[in-house]
């Protein structure tokens, strides 16, 4: 068994209260625009392909580097009560992906490793699988990092199908800005 991941997710106020009072936390998908249900709809079957003990569920997304900034904007709607947990999670259970690149599996782009290929993929119309074969590259952080592109990129989030409570270390309270 390799080591666990050193991770952090932020979750509402009442999302940390329910998950004391359950011991687990699943994602439902109800949150997921119509317009990103292509991009869920992939990651799922990327998620049931890569690890062995999925079952079929909505990602519940982490961070793995860095650490997320509660000072920062963005985590929650402005005013919102979270939490940032932070948890030691079976490696196996989870899917790595580089936040940058989740942005083109999210809109449907290709995604290119150079320069020259995004010129070139530019000028083709994909099919549904070569688009779906260039999505798998989110996944492949050392290309990503010596890509042209993306090198410079180094956050790295992750999905896991659920959470148990016995995987979180640490709580940080904070009101969203």
């Amino acid at each position: 068994m390799t080591e666990p991941l050193h991770v952090w997710t932020i979750q509402t106020l009442g999302c940390w209260e329910a998950f004391q009072r359950e011991g687990i936390l699943r994602a439902d998908g109800r949150r997921v625009w119509p317009e990103h249900r292509v991009a869920y709809h992939w990651l799922r079957s990327q998620m049931a392909s890569r690890i062995t003990s999925y079952h079929g569920g909505f990602p519940v997304w982490f961070w793995h580097t860095p650490k997320p900034d509660l000072r920062a904007s963005a985590h929650l709607p402005s005013g919102t009560r979270g939490v940032r947990l932070e948890l030691r999670i079976a490696r196996e259970r989870t899917l790595l992906l580089d936040f940058e690149t989740w942005h083109c599996v999210l809109n449907g782009w290709a995604l290119p490793l150079t320069w020259k290929e995004d010129r070139e993929l530019e000028r083709r119309s994909l099919s549904r699988r070569e688009m779906h074969k260039l999505w798998e590259r989110v996944f492949d952080l050392p290309a990503l990092r010596r890509s042209k592109l993306w090198g410079r990129a180094s956050r790295v989030q992750g999905v896991v199908e659920y959470l148990q409570i016995d995987e979180v270390i640490a709580v940080d309270g904070f009101v969203a800005r």
